[in-house]
């Protein structure tokens, strides 16, 4: 009887395995005892991971919101960029969920910018250096944004461009014939 003795593998799908101290000639009931806690281990470690990026994607999209940039919700969750591909790349569902709250991101940014363009931002005036009271200013270019967003048609940028077609005579041929 020869012993093999205990290793760690990986196994097909990613997941960590460890494999059972087996004799070389062990009989057929050691093999199922062996298959039978690899895929309990497996199971096990699937279900925690599965557990913790479900609770790692509930943290991610309730601070992209808030901090309204990917990477400062990303750390707030506690994931990198890679994960968050992976999500992305096989979860539907989060993915959705994901636009939803960019989603949220734009209507807090159009909100902003409509309160800037049209209440204004009250800014500080100092003279000698003191407090001499406040002054409002307007966006006048938030506002031009807002209404090439509302009315393209109408706000848009127009630019014409006007071909002129350069017609060579070649020896040989017929201009009309070629038009």
């Amino acid at each position: 009887m020869s012993y093999n003795g205990a290793m760690t593998t990986t196994t097909d799908d990613g997941m960590p395995g460890t494999e059972l101290a087996v004799l070389a000639d062990s009989q057929s009931q050691t093999h199922t005892r062996y298959a039978k806690a690899t895929v309990r281990r497996r199971t096990r470690a699937a279900v925690r991971k599965a557990i913790t990026d479900e609770v790692q994607q509930e943290r991610y999209l309730a601070a992209l919101p808030k901090l309204m940039v990917v990477s400062a919700a990303l750390k707030a969750a506690g994931v990198g960029m890679g994960v968050l591909a992976r999500w992305r790349e096989q979860d539907g569902a989060f993915l959705v969920r994901e636009t939803e709250a960019r989603s949220a991101i734009a209507d807090t940014l159009e909100a902003e910018a409509i309160r800037r363009a049209f209440k204004g931002v009250r800014k500080p005036v100092y003279q000698g250096g003191l407090l001499a009271g406040y002054v409002t200013e307007y966006s006048d270019q938030l506002l031009v944004l807002l209404l090439k967003a509302v009315r393209p048609e109408r706000f848009r940028e127009r630019s014409e461009v006007t071909l002129t077609p350069i017609v060579k005579t070649v020896a040989g041929f017929d201009v009309e014939e070629v038009l």
